[in-house]
């Protein structure tokens, strides 16, 4: 069994690619994938599809297929997560100073002039995929974020699969997926990251495939007005949200669902963390601002234990 394995950066993000008994080109494969999704979705790249969809609101939008994907899973994961994820936040985000790349600070997202947000959800989006168009509502405007992430790894781990490799890991920033032929008997190794020091890890996970994100209010983060803000907006308030969870990393079918849920357990906070677990039927480990640990029960016994050396990939 052969085993490579490529590293590179992209969407703002550190990529890792594992690829088993694959052609020597798979890493340079996946990381063009992942660079032609980017360039598609990017809210910082003009004329982009989301770019070009978020100045052209009221108008049909032809887009490739990739991005018709992308946008019918922003409605799933809007539905699945009862609008905690919410791709249309991208003004408050932006009211919060989060405005420029992180890897180009001269590099700013723009919205169409005079551009006020409406009434319109998730629901009001309308996707023809005969047509391979999308219409925006009025008033309302998308950001990826991390939906488009964990979509990008599920598509790329899909193509490489296509392409003959036996197995295949893809992560985008944490945002992971992998199917086929693990490299260890025991699956796919997987180091769930302490929020508070990313040199550790809390445990380590073992899959035979799917998805597995990890949300967190303490990356992304930056200071306006001399107060804290970071990147995950509570849609119930339009600003930063004021979760006690710090983090919280999900196993999911695939790479999309892991950030969705990941995002709806960490807003909803220690008080809906089991039940909103529980129903969607994930295993999610959680850690408080105050340090403290906890994970739904089929986690539970690998959050005692403590954690292989081994190398892994990282959530």
């Amino acid at each position: 069994m052969a085993v490579a394995e490529a590293r590179f950066r992209v969407m703002a993000s550190e990529a890792q690619v594992i690829v088993v008994d694959g052609p020597p080109e798979a890493g340079n494969v996946a990381h063009r994938a992942l660079d032609e999704l980017e360039r598609a979705w990017s809210r910082f790249v003009p004329g982009s599809d989301i770019d070009r969809l978020n100045h052209c609101q009221g108008f049909p939008v032809i887009v490739n297929e990739a991005t018709l994907t992308l946008v019918e899973t922003m409605v799933q994961a809007w539905q699945a997560t009862s609008g905690l994820l919410d791709p249309t936040v991208l003004p408050a985000l932006l009211e919060a100073g989060y405005r420029s790349s992180i890897d180009d600070p001269e590099v700013f997202t723009t919205l169409p002039a005079g551009f006020e947000p409406g009434d319109a959800t998730m629901a009001d989006v309308v996707i023809d995929r005969p047509g391979r168009a999308v219409t925006l509502p009025e008033g309302l405007v998308l950001d990826p974020g991390g939906i488009g992430k964990g979509l990008a790894a599920d598509l790329v781990v899909a193509e490489l699969l296509s392409r003959g490799v036996a197995g295949a890991l893809v992560s985008v920033g944490g945002d992971l997926a992998a199917a086929g032929t693990p490299p260890s008997p025991d699956g796919w190794t997987i180091a769930v990251e302490d929020p508070f020091d990313q040199d550790a890890s809390l445990a380590r996970l073992e899959v035979s495939g799917g998805g597995v994100a990890t949300a967190s209010t303490l990356s992304r983060r930056w200071t306006q007005r001399n107060a804290a803000r970071h990147h995950l907006i509570d849609p119930a308030t339009g600003a930063p949200s004021l979760t006690d969870l710090a983090a919280v990393t999900v196993i999911a079918p695939c790479g999309w669902q892991a950030e969705a849920h990941a995002t709806a357990l960490i807003l909803g906070s220690t008080v809906r963390f089991r039940t909103h677990a529980a129903a969607n039927d994930l295993g999610a480990i959680a850690t408080t601002l105050d340090g403290r640990m906890m994970a739904t029960d089929r986690l539970t016994p690998i959050l005692a234990r403590d954690p292989k050396p081994s190398p892994a990939a990282p959530a």
